[in-house]
């Protein structure tokens, strides 16, 4: 058995860039896993700045403010503790690692690998750390040969350095990875699996210390674990929550926490509504609330991120609008308890017609008619955010953003997206959990009646999102869809995707919940010709 480490991990939510705010929350943290017993105390990743801070790298302000919250914290520190921060050597920025002891920083450590993909541009901004991270503590008289990396330190598969190998050959007693690793379905269980992978023949306890919190459109979800020497789990932090975790290295194994898949993607979303408001300064949300079942889910987590009375939910039906539409939306306002009002935007669309009317005529009604009606809602909607201080939520799925099936300035109108990262089909999904939880508070139409814009007679989605949806995703992901669809309608799917970037651009911000979402994980030019 190996030497017994009482081990605090501070899983916590900074605010980026709100030095003051860090810094207390980093000594409360230290002092409340200490006064729990903790002989050894363990940050996530950068949690003196938040993650990821992106050009506010290139401040020299910035960077000092991070460099004072470390140096006024390491003097507060009197038990070993491990401190992600951004160092700076010779005009050169580390991604690192402080290890402070009895009031001072005793050594820093630098992140070797440097992820350079999807939401991650590391390259931009920090130099590669050389050395493996590996330190002294003495703990009750003993002391302990430990480890410290950082995050993209332990995804070492795509790089030609195997740092996992040189750590194993050092035979320490301790492996602490401290991260910053953002959600997406699924991300726990590749996480616990990777260090098992890695580390499974260490024969020593592997501590992993994860952020928490919504930054933009990521979400961090915790999910802090701690392994014994026989690579067993033994400790989790919370899941989308701050959590302290005391354990000791020696303990028994502990049940892994089940979470329904449903119920993870709700409370991430969840998470990252609630953070974006609170850190942007917001309270309050209006939603154009349609009686379908987007807007419905949209309005659901708006009410458990910001509660009832911050949620306004407008109704604003046309001539086109169904009876079960308006009612549904009635309903479902009714049972978040929410705020609710009716706007009829027939007379203003009769408006708009008169007005055009001369120039448009002898042409027949289209798309742009339909389009006023999106956009007066939209008008309508930044009218009450501009009045009553809201945030728009947009209301759209991931399946429309791809296909170019929103109206710009219309329902793409909003500061934040919800569900921008959720197909058709996961939103049908959640909402289907949701009432499951929650006593049916969607009303039963929203869910089963066919899903329509309703902005002209009679009319449906042009899609089986059942379909349509997977493929779409997998188009997304970069995936070669050319076999499945040979002999289906589906093969300008890739095509009709790439042209809509223009529209996407701008779109609010997209809650990230997969592994590759519309916004800053997926790059790809407006002006493009290139035909898949």
């Amino acid at each position: 058995m190996s030497q017994s480490i009482k081990v605090g991990l501070c899983q916590i939510n900074p605010i980026l860039g709100d030095f003051d705010y860090n810094y207390e929350k980093l000594l409360d943290s230290y002092n409340e896993a200490i006064d729990n017993g903790a002989n050894l105390v363990v940050f996530p990743e950068m949690v003196t700045t938040g993650y990821p801070p992106q050009d506010l790298l290139f401040s020299e302000s910035f960077i000092r403010k991070n460099l004072e919250v470390l140096d006024n914290f390491s003097k507060k520190v009197s038990s070993p503790c491990i401190v992600g921060f951004v160092d700076q050597k010779d005009g050169k920025l580390f991604n690192s690692a402080a290890i402070c002891e009895n009031g001072k920083i005793v050594k820093t450590y630098n992140k070797i690998l440097l992820p350079n993909y999807d939401v991650f541009d590391e390259n931009r901004y920090f130099e590669n750390g050389i050395d493996i991270g590996d330190f002294t503590i003495n703990i009750n008289g003993t002391s302990l040969k430990c480890v410290v990396q950082i995050c993209e330190d332990l995804w070492e598969d795509n790089y030609d350095r195997k740092l996992s190998d040189e750590i194993v050959q050092m035979n320490p007693d301790l492996i602490i990875n401290i991260s910053a690793s953002p959600y997406h379905k699924n991300r726990k269980n590749v996480r616990k699996d990777l260090i098992m992978k890695k580390f499974g023949d260490a024969n020593c306890p592997f501590i992993y210390c994860n952020l928490v919190g919504g930054q933009d459109e990521l979400i961090f979800d915790g999910n802090s674990m701690v392994f014994n020497s026989d690579m067993k789990l033994i400790a989790e932090g919370k899941s989308f929550e701050e959590d302290l975790v005391i354990v000791d290295t020696n303990s028994n194994l502990l049940d892994s926490r089940k979470v329904e898949n449903d119920s993870e993607i709700y409370r991430a979303l969840t998470l990252g509504v609630k953070d974006y408001f609170s850190k942007t300064g917001h309270q309050k949300a209006v939603i154009g609330l349609s009686g379908g079942i987007d807007s419905a889910l949209v309005a659901c987590l708006a009410v458990d991120a910001l509660g009832s009375d911050n949620v306004y939910l407008i109704s604003m039906p046309s001539r086109f609008s169904s009876e079960h539409s308006k009612t549904d939306a009635k309903e479902l306002a009714k049972n978040l308890n929410a705020n609710f009002d009716t706007v009829d935007i027939d007379e203003l669309f009769e408006k708009y017609l008169d007005v055009l009317s001369p120039k448009f005529k002898g042409l027949e009604s289209d798309v742009t008619e339909e389009n006023i009606q999106s956009r007066i809602r939209g008008n309508i909607l930044m009218a009450f955010s501009n009045k009553f201080g809201c945030l728009v939520l947009s209301t759209g799925n991931k399946t429309e953003l791809a296909l170019g099936y929103c109206t710009l300035y219309g329902d793409m109108s909003g500061g934040l997206s919800a569900i921008g990262d959720l197909s058709k089909t996961e939103v049908y999904n959640l909402a289907k959990w949701k009432n499951k939880t929650s006593k049916n508070i969607i009303p039963h139409s929203s869910i089963s009646k066919p899903p329509s814009a309703e902005l002209a007679p009679n009319q449906v989605d042009p899609f089986d999102y059942d379909l349509i949806s997977p493929i779409v995703d997998r188009v997304v992901l970069g995936e070669d869809i050319s076999n499945d669809i040979a002999d289906t309608d589906l093969g300008n799917i890739a095509i009709r995707i790439n042209r809509n970037e223009h529209k996407r651009r701008q779109a609010a911000p997209v809650l990230r919940i997969s592994k590759k979402a519309f916004g800053m994980g997926r790059r790809v030019p407006i002006v493009n010709h290139f035909d898949e």
